[in-house]
């Protein structure tokens, strides 16, 4: 269903159905969006941070192999200037950071 989806959009480039790690190691500098199929999208397989470290501008859909559940992730780097002038302020500087979305 993913494969036959893709190749109907005219504005993405299906590279393949690829099985093996190496395939994608080797394809991986052309893509922008990797979707691999997991069977739990909230453990994302070890190579996909080597991925996200190797290739900064890289997002990746884990997708479950029944298709019903997907979690995107991306690498970012996010700056947030606050003002420390007590104690008070700095846990309120914690608990804001702590808030933001990653």
């Amino acid at each position: 269903m993913v494969q036959q989806t893709l190749q109907q959009q005219p504005d993405v480039k299906l590279l393949g159905d690829i099985k093996e790690w190496e395939e994608i190691d080797a394809a991986i500098a052309e893509t922008d969006v990797l979707v691999l199929g997991v069977d739990d999208v909230y453990s994302p397989p070890e190579d996909c941070f080597r991925f996200l470290s190797s290739y900064p501008n890289l997002k990746i859909l884990l997708l479950t192999t029944t298709g019903n559940e997907a979690i995107a992730y991306w690498r970012a780097l996010h700056c947030h200037q606050t003002q420390v002038t007590s104690s008070q302020s700095l846990i309120e500087s914690i608990r804001h950071i702590y808030s933001l979305s990653p």
